[in-house]
């Protein structure tokens, strides 16, 4: 069991298939892992039912708490909406596509005392072929631009110390925000480890992670990001 309380951030668009199912497992498996939680989750302008799922579970268990975007503004902000509403010592976030096991966790626990951020590996993807060969070319991309050495950098199941994540300064409002946080984190010397963790595939909703409207926000702010570097003190 971990030492430390821990935030858990769930970004959420668009799911009402799955996420009483993860809220359900989250609640269910975290109290074997440490002895104080909360769960912030982040509906960024859902068009289903989401949002009414999300403030009844919010009503029935006061470990929630529901963060709403008015309107969608992307996967790296509805991360930033939640991690400025952590209150714990260990923030951890995962997709709410089911597409993770909440048990997995305790892989990347086991080396939290000796590292920084703990980050997941998807060790078998199980998504469509089109959506993994848009993955490799994200990855080639950004480890060639910002010297990214890590294998799966867009895996959404990260655990962080509260004050390796308080050092950065994050700006991505898209999917760049996983490579937005390793690069920032290189620069700090912060310590990183990988660890392979479970992957399963998406049986509800849909998946909009290689949509034209992402793919124009990463390569605009890989830009970003790129200018940014040059100025060391903007960190």
């Amino acid at each position: 069991m971990l030492n430390n309380s821990l935030s858990v951030v769930l970004p959420a668009y668009n799911e009402e298939g799955n996420i009483i199912e993860i809220i359900n497992k989250i609640l269910k498996i975290l109290p074997s892992v440490t002895y104080d939680f909360e769960i912030i989750a982040v509906d960024d302008g859902s068009t289903d039912e989401t949002a009414n799922i999300l403030e009844k579970l919010e009503a029935s268990d006061a470990r929630l708490k529901v963060i709403r975007h008015p309107r969608n503004l992307g996967y790296g902000a509805s991360l930033r909406s939640g991690f400025k509403k952590v209150e714990k010592e260990l923030i951890f976030y995962m997709d709410a596509d089911q597409q993770f096991d909440i048990s997995d966790i305790t892989r990347l626990a086991a080396y939290i005392d000796d590292y920084d951020i703990v980050v997941g590996l998807r060790q078998k993807r199980r998504d469509p072929i089109y959506r993994s060969f848009f993955s490799y070319c994200f990855n080639s991309i950004v480890k060639f631009l910002f010297g990214i050495k890590f294998q799966d950098i867009n895996c959404g199941f990260k655990l962080f110390k509260r004050e390796a994540l308080q050092k950065m300064t994050l700006f991505s409002t898209g999917s760049l925000i996983s490579a937005e946080t390793l690069t920032k984190a290189r620069i700090h010397q912060l310590r990183i480890k990988q660890v392979a963790v479970n992957h399963y595939p998406r049986i509800y909703g849909r998946q909009t992670g290689s949509s034209l409207k992402v793919i124009l926000t990463i390569l605009w702010e890989m830009g970003k990001l790129k200018m940014q570097l040059a100025k060391p003190a903007s960190q």
